[in-house]
């Protein structure tokens, strides 16, 4: 009987043992380094002190679906089966394993896995990784929490999946679909997790010609996917009508938790990209910051773009280690391959929830619209700051829930309105009071209707000197201020 093998050991070591364990047994030797050198690209990213363990055979559902659907068929011989890399933050032994009392510590070191498949051209398969155990970690991200086996024991870790293509049954267009499809069919309800196979067979649909091998997707394609998995995608392009806006599109939408995918493009190449984080806020210094135009009744005011701000974003993207770190203007700057020089983000992919019907754009629109109105509206100082995002009314009325106020009546109307299970939120900052994360405005918006009519889609607006709440089709206007309202963190983490 042949069992599992299991190797522990260091960081350090643990490329020297899984290119044993390779040549063991697929019988491949790393004569000119190329396997080595693949799995460095993920393992120079990762804190030097943590602790491996390598399984091998391991069955990975995502390569045996690809096995099964195409490298099965083919003449030369293909093995089915992986080996397996789990970490951990500080040394571990045997006895982790075997020792319930030390099963609770164990879980609290486990940072994720990485499966490297016998696809030895592209050797990194499917990975969730925590962020933490990666040197550079400053930012937040997209993720959900999953569960594996371990040598027996399950353990549990959060963080975005990732995996490279194999060039043949699925290309950098794939892995995204596949990625975003793991992320939110482990996140919520409404959507499950899918197989590459099935990607297929959904884009069998509007396709004309074969798709395997692959030769990567258009567009057009990766929207068609998405909206069968039951999205009601959203397509923006930089030679359209949103030319000169697509990186504040970007930027509302991962900050309201929605990961983006982004197709780069230069003469050369294309190629397709998952957005999912930014890096962490700073005190900023608002002195040298883009300004934006209110136009009031009386005057125009200025003021900052939440997305104007300079950042970072976080990418997963097939050719590199997870969650690198790029700007929106350079999302190529890790690459040394000449062919991606120049590459820009030509277009992007945002997978909504299907009853959206309010884009971003035109929610944006209405919320400036409400805040500059002489009715509904208040005159904030020169250089107000405006974040503006989409979530659910769920997680929005949850964040309430938890402030305080010496007007509860007030965190009580916000909690019993009744709302969409989408909302539009634009939070307003006073220039000073934007680090310390105290709105001096909050507008609430049903991402639900798309009448461009304000008056249909205000829900709530509270500013320093009034309230208004919607009340069927009316409006109320409360004897309060809003005192009490500090930033809405996201699903980011």
């Amino acid at each position: 009987m042949n069992n599992i093998t299991f190797v522990i050991s260091p960081l350090e070591e643990a490329v020297d043992s899984i290119l044993e364990l390779i040549e063991q047994n697929f019988n491949k030797n790393d004569d000119d380094n190329f396997i080595e050198n693949e799995l460095y690209k993920v393992f120079d990213e990762l804190k030097d002190d943590l602790w491996v363990i390598i399984e091998y055979p391991y069955v990975d559902k995502i390569y045996r679906d690809s096995y099964y659907t195409y490298f099965a068929s083919k003449h030369n011989h293909y093995f089915r089966d992986c080996l397996r890399v789990s970490f951990f933050s500080d040394k571990i032994t045997n006895d982790h394993f075997r020792n319930e009392e030390l099963v609770s510590e164990l879980n609290e070191k486990f940072l994720g896995y990485l499966v490297v498949r016998p696809t030895f051209t592209c050797p990194i398969g499917r990975s969730l990784i925590s962020k933490n155990a990666f040197e550079e970690n400053n930012f937040i991200t997209c993720n959900y929490k999953g569960s594996v086996l371990v040598n027996g024991v399950k353990l549990t870790v959060e963080g975005y999946p990732h995996s490279s293509q194999d060039t043949e049954s699925i290309s950098c267009a794939e892995t995204t679909i596949w990625s975003v499809m793991e992320y939110f069919g482990n996140r919520y309800a409404d959507y499950k997790p899918t197989m590459p196979s099935n990607i297929i067979n959904v884009l069998n649909k509007f396709s004309k010609q074969r798709l395997l091998p692959s030769n990567g997707l258009t567009v057009d394609q990766i929207s068609f996917a998405l909206k069968e998995f039951g999205f009601g995608t959203s397509i923006y392009a930089e030679d359209d009508a949103f030319e000169n806006e697509l990186d504040n599109i970007i930027a509302y939408y991962i900050e309201s938790g929605i990961p983006v995918i982004a197709a780069l493009e230069n003469e050369n190449i294309g190629h397709a990209t998952v957005i999912i984080g930014h890096e962490y806020d700073t005190e900023f210094d608002f002195s040298d910051v883009k300004t934006r135009e209110l136009s009031y009744t009386d005057e125009n005011i200025n003021y900052i773009d939440y997305t104007d701000l300079p950042k970072k974003y976080v990418v997963i993207d097939d050719n590199l280690a997870p969650y690198r770190l790029i700007n929106l203007d350079n999302p190529v700057e890790h690459y040394d391959d000449k062919d991606f020089k120049g590459a820009t983000i030509e277009s992007i992919v945002v997978p909504l929830y299907k009853k959206i019907y309010l884009e971003v754009i035109n929610a944006r629109s209405l919320a400036k619209s409400i805040i500059s109105d002489s009715n509904f509206g208040y005159k904030f100082k020169n250089g107000f700051v405006f974040r503006f995002f989409l979530t659910s009314s769920r997680s929005f009325k949850s964040h309430v829930s938890k402030l305080k106020s010496k007007q509860d009546i007030l965190i009580e109307v916000l909690i019993l309105a009744k709302m969409p299970k989408f909302i539009w939120v634009a939070e307003i900052y006073e220039n000073d009071n934007f680090n310390n994360g105290k709105a001096d405005g909050l507008v609430v918006i049903d991402a639900t209707e798309a009448n461009k009519n304000f008056i249909d889609s205000l829900l709530f607006a509270g500013y320093p000197d009034k309230i208004f709440v919607k009340s069927e089709k009316d409006f109320v206007n409360l004897p309060y201020n809003l005192d009490f309202y500090t930033k809405f963190k996201n699903n980011l983490k």
